[in-house]
């Protein structure tokens, strides 16, 4: 899996989407990263005021639909009118996911005379 990111990545819903709905339809998807098999990336919806706020695991994205998986991270499914806001934001789920990530993680660097290097990653907590 790789968690996909990015900076200021907002838009606003194009359409309304009940509680249960999976797919999700934006203004435009032209700051969000591509999605492509495997990938997620956590997408945050809300209110004008941010009063309200759903946390979504974004699995796909073709066009300026997102397909998503809901209520992640204790949030509750809920049902957003046009023009609700969606974001990329720092999450603990996505935190936690690229924790993850990176103690599973191996590459090689190479030194500053040439030498091959392995090297692992491992963050404890």
């Amino acid at each position: 899996m790789s968690i996909k990111y990015g900076n200021d990545a907002k838009s606003t819903l194009a359409s309304s989407v009940t509680s249960s709905g999976t797919s999700l339809s934006v203004a435009s998807a032209a700051s969000f990263p591509t999605v492509g098999a495997g990938d997620v990336m956590y997408l945050t919806l809300a209110d004008a005021l941010n009063s309200v706020t759903e946390i979504v695991k974004c699995t796909a994205v073709s066009g300026t639909t997102f397909t998503v998986v809901r209520a992640q991270e204790s949030t509750s499914a809920v049902s957003w009118s046009a023009g609700s806001n969606v974001q990329i934001r720092i999450t603990a789920g996505l935190i936690a996911d690229l924790l993850a990530e990176s103690t599973a993680a191996e590459s090689t660097v190479h030194d500053p005379i040439g030498a091959s290097v392995a090297m692992s990653i491992a963050l404890g907590g």
